[in-house]
């Protein structure tokens, strides 16, 4: 009995391990700045959109699990034209597949931001979010 709760008390410990490697890995990934290839605009009928769109996303280097971030993105299109300009904190889950912004206005926290993460290499970043009308907006970023 003791070995098996032993041998499964070091599969928990190393999993936990791997898991926090995995976590340290993205956030060294995500420090820097990441420049907006496309943008796709997906209304609440379903039609999508893929506005003339720029602009960087900037992660900062930290080792903490709240860190700061600072966007500044342009789109325009027919259908749909806008800035997104803001800062603040950003956090990331333990398995990597969500980011929270926190944009910080005038000092106050703002509601947080939940954006999938889809892709995260070195170079290579994708995100998503829904934003409260219910469009979903789409960011492909390089570094």
């Amino acid at each position: 009995m003791n070995k098996v709760l032993i041998s499964l008390l070091i599969v928990v410990c190393s999993a936990s391990f791997m898991s926090c490697d995995k976590y340290e890995k993205r956030q060294k990934f995500m420090a820097g700045t990441w420049n907006l290839t496309s943008y796709k605009f997906k209304n609440q009928q379903g039609l999508s959109y893929f506005p003339e769109a720029s602009g960087t996303l900037f992660f900062e280097n930290c080792d903490d699990s709240i860190c700061a971030y600072s966007i500044s993105l342009t789109y325009a299109s027919p259908q749909i034209t806008g800035t997104r300009n803001e800062s603040g904190k950003y956090s990331m889950n333990e398995s990597g597949d969500r980011l929270y912004f926190v944009p910080i206005v005038n000092g106050a926290e703002q509601a947080r931001i939940t954006n999938g993460v889809t892709l995260l290499t070195r170079t290579d970043m994708e995100l998503y979010y829904t934003d409260t009308l219910g469009r979903s907006h789409h960011f492909v970023f390089e570094k």
